[in-house]
């Protein structure tokens, strides 16, 4: 297991989760996000070989249209 904060919250992840399976795990694959990794930002074409280490700081935001 892995320890990872995301979006300000301890979370605890089995080793190789990649951010692809963590976006999937919050159920936020299908919407307009945006994740950053220790605070620089991966290209969601990126997500599949991103692999969460120990200690990273994960932010996902979303983004809310409206009128």
């Amino acid at each position: 297991m892995v320890d990872v904060t995301v979006n300000g919250e301890r979370r605890s992840l089995q080793e190789g989760t990649t951010l692809n399976l963590l976006v999937g795990e919050m159920g936020l694959e299908e919407k307009p996000v945006v994740c950053e990794v220790n605070l620089s930002i991966v290209s969601r074409k990126d997500w599949g070989t991103t692999v969460l280490c120990q200690g990273d700081v994960v932010e996902i935001i979303g983004f809310v249209g409206g009128g």
